[in-house]
């Protein structure tokens, strides 16, 4: 399994290097994105310029892009295109929302499937939800609403991720915060916990996982 958590998406060339490793291609010209906007658009609002910038980097990349959100389509119009891809990019946003949507338009139960030969971009809760949970100690820092929706996560990987450190969108996401978080996180499910800035993510090829970064991150 190929997947790239990271912060803020494809931010810098050594974020773009790896996904370069991980589609193993020398570029993106023609490659086929699924681009998922389905966390970003419980919000709205400020949320579309995270969007709208992250769209503007993948077309410039030369990606082939199709935009679909989840919720609302049922699976017979979604899960055609996800086929068609060869690249899911899963924008970021509420990942509550998002766990709750690929749990209940039925995406979930073909997820193994697909990405036994797709690579999955997870940008900020596209990357969080992949984790064991969604809902933990460190998810107050971010000051979403969990109530009513699923608490687990989808399970993909075997750490827990924080993406914004130090991003002044996020006051509450501090080093000093994310180690007194952590202490619980590791009594509710002992995973090693990656902590990442805008300029981070964390590389997964299959057993191998791996920091990959231009900025500030914390391993605990």
């Amino acid at each position: 399994m190929k997947l790239l958590l990271t912060s803020g998406g494809i931010s810098n060339k050594t974020i773009e290097n790896e996904l370069k490793e991980l589609i193993g291609k020398d570029d993106f010209k023609g490659i086929k994105m699924l681009f998922c906007t389905t966390a970003s658009n419980y919000d709205g609002g400020e949320m579309n310029d995270w969007v709208i910038k992250d769209l503007e980097i993948v077309k410039k990349l030369g990606f082939k892009i199709d935009i679909c959100d989840i919720n609302g389509i049922n699976k017979e119009n979604f899960l055609p295109r996800f086929e068609w891809a060869n690249v899911f990019f899963f924008e970021g946003g509420n990942t509550q929302w998002l766990r709750s949507c690929i749990k209940n338009s039925g995406l979930e139960e073909h997820l193994l499937k697909l990405l036994k030969t797709r690579v999955w971009i997870g940008a900020s809760a596209g990357s969080c939800v992949l984790c064991s949970t969604v809902c933990n100690s460190c998810q107050d820092l971010f000051d979403e609403n969990i109530e009513g929706f699923p608490i687990d996560g989808l399970g993909l990987v075997d750490f827990q991720f924080v993406p914004h450190l130090n991003n002044k969108e996020f006051p509450k996401i501090t080093l000093k915060n994310l180690k007194n978080a952590s202490k619980n996180l590791a009594k509710i499910d002992g995973n090693k916990l990656y902590i990442v800035d805008d300029e981070g993510a964390i590389s997964v090829n299959d057993e191998n996982v791996k920091i990959i970064s231009e900025g500030k991150w914390l391993e605990i």
